[in-house]
């Protein structure tokens, strides 16, 4: 029965204000009747009877009023504790948490007010992540518009140059009827090999941008990684004897098999094999080293040629982008040829990575093993 009334006296603001008022009266009923005796018996005092009652009213009511506030006191220091914290958090201070002193309206309140605190606290992480979304997309979509831009403009530059040649040409051969036979037939070889070349580079932009699509379909099945690569090896023989460059091809005893798109794989390795006879030196060689683990299968592509920078070496993998050294090469590119090797790698959820040095260049292509259950 006392642990019921405790609760209910406990649990309402207005039963504990109540309480306080009691007390205070009790104890000022307490000092009245104290001072009647006093007055009365003890300190007879010659004064008229009324002005004896009106002080000890006096007395017993200011005794009465300060120890009800001090009662009091305790409950409005929590109140300003509660103000202060829905002043903090209109302020944007969501973090902040009351302290949940009684069992009641106001620990009611408080306990809200946490609530409110906590939900206002993950609504505000929750606009931070809409908000950095927008911003990555709006990234994004500025990226994406600088990339088309420069794509234009590379595609544009790189046109240019086999498209007036042509063009100059063939205007050559047709104002110029005192041309001998021997001339049309120089100038016509340059210009048709100038539209091989640019018939080149718009299937190369046309791959890329293939590749360069999210949506692309694999054709994947198990590929003998060792049967491709001495595969591309035969298809470069009269490449290779052209630039007398001598293939060592490395490859370990067992298949090494992966999971992949046998023509777009195909691709990685003619474009690093044309690379590797573009821009590696004559009279040398080029090792192919075939290798496998537990988890991968790794190719390396080794040649000997100009050292790459270090600078230039994260950029490699870019579109449209060509060391200083194959600038001015004759060998020319459209620069997107390891571009489109690290897409079609990327695809295949695969690595590939370059190193360069004392004039030994090496890439490297790392592909999960596939095990042969057979």
């Amino acid at each position: 029965m006392m642990q019921k009334l405790r609760k209910l006296f406990i649990s309402s603001f207005k039963w504990r204000l109540l309480i306080n008022i009691t007390l205070s009266y009790l104890v000022a009923f307490l000092i009245y009747s104290i001072l009647g005796i006093i007055f009365d018996r003890i300190i007879p005092i010659a004064v008229p009877n009324e002005m004896r009652y009106a002080l000890c009213y006096a007395i017993s009511f200011i005794v009465f009023v300060e120890i009800f506030f001090k009662l009091i006191d305790f409950t409005i220091e929590y109140i300003r504790k509660l103000r202060r914290s829905i002043q903090q958090v209109t302020s944007g201070n969501y973090g902040v948490q009351c302290e949940v002193e009684y069992d009641d309206e106001l620990g009611s309140l408080a306990a809200n007010i946490n609530v409110l605190s906590k939900t206002l606290l993950a609504k505000e992480k929750e606009s931070e992540k809409l908000k950095e979304k927008e911003r990555a997309a709006l990234d994004i979509e500025r990226n994406a518009e600088r990339q088309k831009n420069e794509l234009i403009t590379n595609v544009a530059h790189d046109l240019r140059t086999p498209l007036t040649t042509i063009v100059g040409y063939l205007e050559l051969i047709k104002d110029d009827s005192a041309l001998s036979k021997e001339d049309v037939h120089k100038y016509s070889g340059i210009a048709y090999e100038k539209s091989i070349r640019l018939q080149e580079m718009m299937d190369d932009l046309f791959e890329f941008t293939k590749l360069d699509n999210a949506d692309i379909k694999l054709n994947k099945s198990m590929i003998n990684l060792s049967g491709l690569i001495m595969q591309m090896t035969d298809e470069f023989y009269p490449s290779f004897k052209d630039c007398n460059i001598t293939p060592i091809v490395d490859l370990p005893e067992e298949n090494i098999y992966v999971q992949g798109d046998g023509q777009l794989l195909a691709r990685v390795f003619d474009n690093l094999i044309s690379n590797a006879l573009k821009y590696g030196y004559h009279n040398t060689d080029l090792k192919i080293e075939v290798s496998g683990d537990e988890k991968y299968a790794t190719v390396k592509v080794i040649n000997h040629g100009d050292t790459i920078a270090p600078e230039d070496i994260p950029l490699l993998f870019n579109k449209f982008y060509r060391t200083d050294s194959s600038r001015n090469s004759k060998t020319g590119g459209t620069g997107l040829g390891l571009a489109i090797t690290k897409n079609i790698v990327d695809l295949h959820h695969g690595d590939i990575s370059v190193t360069s040095d004392d004039q030994i260049t090496t890439f490297i292509v790392k592909f999960n093993r596939y095990f042969d259950q057979n």
